[in-house]
């Protein structure tokens, strides 16, 4: 019986695994989401960020569900999207857990924290959240947005490691 459920497990861990490894061909941009909370500035490295609406403003990122980081910005209620430049790796580290970087990256005001110099940031208030598996699904809605006007390359996310975009010369329409 122990060796059966063992081989099951086996097989799921390798289906997820799996998993991982495909989805994460689907190359995204890396944003922060930051907050705070008792003082302190939080925050999370997210690549899971969509926009939901128009009217209102909405948007998404999932958190998994023990996530600790996730429940302290609920609880706040408020808390804002950066999206990141190339040269802020050491800026998604940081949320990330992964490496230290100066808190002075990021500015406060009104209740709100934020990275200093992303190419875009997305101030938002928590408008709902919704089970999805081992995530959260937190929407939040845009009460203000604020951008450099020259924007800088992205930091984007794909196979598992940071990388750039190439430009090309495509043919293209706007939609």
């Amino acid at each position: 019986m122990g060796f059966t459920i063992q081989m099951e497990q086996l097989v799921m861990d390798k289906e997820k695994l799996s998993y991982r490894r495909l989805i994460g061909r689907f190359a995204t941009g890396v944003a922060v989401i930051v907050g705070e909370s008792d003082g302190d500035v939080i925050g999370m490295t997210v690549n899971s960020l969509t926009s939901v609406s128009l009217d209102p403003l909405l948007l998404l990122f999932c958190a998994k569900n023990e996530s600790r980081t996730a429940d302290r910005i609920l609880s706040s209620t408020r808390f804002s999207v950066n999206i990141l430049r190339r040269d802020q790796q050491n800026v998604s580290r940081r949320f990330a857990g992964k490496a230290d970087v100066e808190m002075k990256a990021c500015a406060r005001e009104d209740g709100f924290a934020w990275v200093d110099g992303a190419n875009a940031v997305f101030l938002c208030e928590v408008e709902h959240v919704y089970p999805g598996g081992d995530h959260k699904i937190i929407v939040g809605r845009v009460v203000s947005m604020n951008g450099p006007d020259d924007v800088d390359e992205p930091l984007v996310f794909f196979d598992g490691r940071y990388t750039a975009l190439q430009t090309l010369n495509l043919e293209y329409s706007v939609a």
